[in-house]
This record gives structure tokens, C-alpha cells and sequence, in this order.
């Protein structure tokens, strides 16, 4: 097994942000939801 060049690292900053924003986004579904609807 020599080097694998096609390696990537397996944590990227890209991950934690989707894991942040998508933490932030759950709880507010339901007023976005309210809002959408209310706003319609």
C-alpha cells in the first residue's frame, strides 16, 4: 500500500458548517413554516 495521492482529509470545514447551519435551521422550520404560510 504506497501513497495514496487521492487522499483527502477526512474532516473539512465544509462539514461542520452544513452541521451548523443545519442545527441552526431545524428548530426554526416551524416559524419559517408559520411565517410562509401566514405571508401566503
Amino acid at each position: 500500500m504506497a501513497g495514496n495521492e487521492d487522499f483527502k482529509e477526512v474532516f473539512n470545514w465544509w462539514y461542520l458548517l452544513a452541521i451548523v447551519v443545519t442545527l441552526v435551521a431545524l428548530p426554526l422550520l416551524p416559524t419559517l413554516a408559520g411565517i410562509y404560510t401566514w405571508v401566503l
